[in-house]
């Protein structure tokens, strides 16, 4: 098996419900994680082994939901002495807790044992498993200590490769082999801070002629009205425009094509919404309460979802939930301070001095009679991603 960017070592009881135990492990392996589920090793289904197995991973998660078959006499909980030993170990801990389960190991403060800071403990909801995952998965990456202990297990390979080329080299009189592993590939190359430019137009019918006027935040539209908008990244990566009517319905603008991988973008390249000088025609029943535009370097997971699900396969609220869910998320990040270095999941840095591309020639001009290129794009910056949020009002009766 290849070595794995981080290693996680899965603590649950023997009498776990499976379901929860594959889903998490089947998760977290997903997100690039190399993941070995306590007991499962072999060799570690005794005490001593399991002591091992925690040690050589960094990154250790607590899985806490209701056992199937545990009864008082069945003998001490053995998560208790893995737990332990994660603490004594230092590993880098995230407890995985149903709320409807009280688990006296999974609180955050019990008797006796060094209290869990509030990063560390991230709440199991069985019906959005894959967001509790990612959650998981985002609080490791996020952590200055999985990047110190990658850091240090790269320093012992290397150290180790050194000494073996050494040897080998006095053996054999050999140098090509040394030659070759200090022109080793390079590490992947930097990236900037996510920046997306964007504009936004309406036009509504009056006096049987259409008069376009400017949408953002707080604008006023009405039944009957028009709007499109436009958008352009400033690196490569993934974009969604996802609108939110009065009623609570959540629908897909962009990508209009259900299909994983359609939410690509290239940098300095224009993309229209919905596109072809076509137009978003505002529902006189349903409204129109908000557009948003969700941009960044890589995928997001539950706006993926809303991809692999058409308007008619997830109920309205679970629609809605995976949107404010997102949409909090990004928001808190945003204004959140986290540790550095920031990477991608593919290892690559975020730096503050890199200045993403800039806004393209021959912008679309939105409104009739406007000039290509007089509609001037804003500005959106995150770190991984960007969002740029427009709660819109109903027209005064």
């Amino acid at each position: 098996m290849t070595t794995a960017e981080h290693d996680v070592y899965l603590c649950c009881r023997e009498a776990e419900d499976p379901a929860m135990v594959s889903e998490v492990a089947d998760g977290l392996t997903r997100l690039g994680f190399r993941v070995v589920v306590a007991g499962r090793e072999p060799g570690a289904a005794e005490g001593p082994g399991r002591l091992a197995a925690i040690e050589r991973a960094p990154d250790f998660v607590l899985l806490s939901s209701p056992a199937l078959s545990v009864s008082p006499g069945s003998g001490p909980d053995p998560r208790a002495a893995d737990f332990a030993h994660a603490f004594k170990t230092k590993r880098n801990i995230v407890v995985l807790a149903d709320p409807a389960h009280a688990d006296p190991l999974a609180s955050a403060a019990p008797p006796g044992r060094p209290r869990l800071a509030a990063w560390q403990q991230v709440a199991y909801d069985p019906a959005r498993s894959r967001e509790s995952i990612a959650l998981v998965g985002h609080r490791l990456f996020s952590s200055s200590e999985v990047e110190d202990r990658r850091l240090m297990r790269t320093v012992k390979r290397a150290a180790v490769a050194v000494a073996l080329m050494i040897a080998v080299g006095v053996a054999l009189r050999a140098v090509p082999a040394a030659v070759d592993y200090w022109n080793r590939p390079k590490a992947p190359q930097p990236l900037p801070r996510f920046a997306v430019y964007w504009t936004a137009d309406g036009q509504r019918l009056q006096d049987g002629q259409w008069k376009g006027f400017p949408v953002s935040d707080g604008s006023i539209v009405a039944g009957g009205d028009q709007i499109r908008m436009a958008f352009s990244p400033g690196s490569d990566g993934y974009a969604y425009v996802v609108l939110r009517d009065a009623l609570g319905g959540i629908s897909l603008a962009y990508p209009g094509v259900t299909l994983r991988g359609a939410s690509r973008v290239r940098a300095g390249t224009v993309y229209q919404v919905p596109g072809n000088d076509r137009w978003l025609t505002v529902d006189p029943q349903s409204g129109l309460a908000a557009i948003y535009l969700f941009a960044g370097h890589e995928p997001l997971e539950n706006l993926e979802e809303l991809l692999d699900e058409p308007d008619g396969g997830v109920r309205p609220a679970a629609r809605l939930e995976l949107l404010t869910s997102t949409l909090a998320g990004l928001l808190d990040g945003k204004h959140g301070a986290a540790p550095r270095p920031i990477r991608t999941r593919g290892g690559r840095e975020i730096v503050d001095g890199l200045a993403p591309a800039s806004p393209p020639e021959g912008w679309p001009s939105g409104l009739e009679g406007r000039p290509a290129g007089a509609n001037r794009p804003a500005v959106q910056t995150g770190l991984l991603s960007a969002v740029v949020e427009m709660r819109l009002q109903p027209t005064p009766q």
